[in-house]
């Protein structure tokens, strides 16, 4: 009789298993073959289980773990601030989250910088935050010789799936003088941005982010190359699109970049919840009985009254 109790416990488990299984993430191929089916690739980023949950049941194609949860999140002043740690941390609970979108994770400024070594062992780092994390996000400058071009090869040599970031990068905002638009001055800085695209998509990246470039520019770049663009600031006519998740869904307060859509006034709707509830609080409509309450069973009930009234 044990026996047969195990050989039930082993099946069920076996079965609970085989269910959590079939929510298959996409893989990279997947979204190779949107591309060359010419439809659009859909990211969006994510900040933690809840905001994973929302991406992964609205069937985003790509969940961008980005560092921008720093300010978005975190209330850091600038991505630079953010700790490879904690970053890491965020990784693990966005990973938590079931569905199909392929994750990919940012390289945090400082977690690269220093050698090649610092970053492939960064890059091992995110990808095992979870079996989930499908790839890494690399932020490429467009000068000569830049050190990211050379640690994108090395990731893609040793196996792990890259996607390079180009035009405006954030994390060198210092370098280029502030958040500006790229390529849009002269022929040298197109050709550059250009140039390193297709450098990055030579070494093996298999996808590029194009932030912030002239949406003409951005057009004739991705007609270039036979590996997806996602554009963010650069118009309809890249592979994809990605946007931050607090700007589309309007979770904080402030202006948003120009190329932002608001789809949504969360943060709005949240305050006036919030506010909705202290007020009821406040005026003793919350919580209401039989509403919002549990009963006791009479006979405890008279008992327990009956015990309070000996402690005097």
């Amino acid at each position: 009789m044990l026996f047969k109790n195990r050989i039930l416990q082993l099946s069920l488990a076996k079965r609970l298993y085989s269910v959590h299984s079939e929510i298959r993430q996409k893989t990279i191929h997947d979204l190779m073959a949107k591309y060359h089916a010419q439809k659009p690739i859909s990211m969006v980023t994510a900040y933690d289980f809840i905001t994973s949950t929302w991406a992964n049941r609205a069937n985003a194609d790509i969940i961008l773990v980005g560092d921008s949860l720093s300010m978005c999140s975190l209330g850091y002043a600038s991505t630079t601030d953010l700790p490879l740690d904690e970053f890491q941390y965020h990784v693990k609970s966005i990973c938590r989250a079931e569905g199909t979108s392929f994750i990919v994770a940012d390289m945090p400024y400082g977690s690269f910088e220093s050698s090649i070594e610092k970053g492939i062992s960064t890059a091992v780092s995110l990808m095992k935050c979870s079996s989930r994390v499908n790839a890494v996000k690399l932020e490429v400058g467009s000068q000569k010789n830049d050190y990211a071009l050379e640690l994108a090869s090395e990731l893609c040599r040793r196996g792990i799936p890259v996607m390079g970031h180009i035009g405006l990068t954030p994390q060198r905002v210092h370098a280029m003088g502030g958040y500006k638009v790229q390529g849009s001055k002269s022929i040298s800085d197109v050709m550059a941005i250009y140039l390193r695209a297709k450098e990055l998509q030579d070494v093996g990246c298999f996808s590029l982010v194009l932030e912030c470039v002239p949406h003409q520019i951005a057009k004739n770049i991705t007609s270039k190359l036979h590996i997806p663009t996602i554009g963010i600031g650069a118009g309809p006519n890249t592979s994809g699109q990605v946007l931050v998740m607090s700007d589309l869904l309007g979770m904080t307060s402030g202006k948003v970049p120009k190329f932002v859509n608001k789809y949504s006034n969360i943060g709005e709707l949240a305050v006036s919840g919030i506010a909705n509830y202290i007020e009821e609080v406040n005026t003793a409509s919350f919580p209401k009985i039989g509403q919002h309450t549990f009963t006791v069973n009479s006979e405890v009930l008279q008992e327990f009254i009956k015990e309070l009234s000996s402690y005097g």
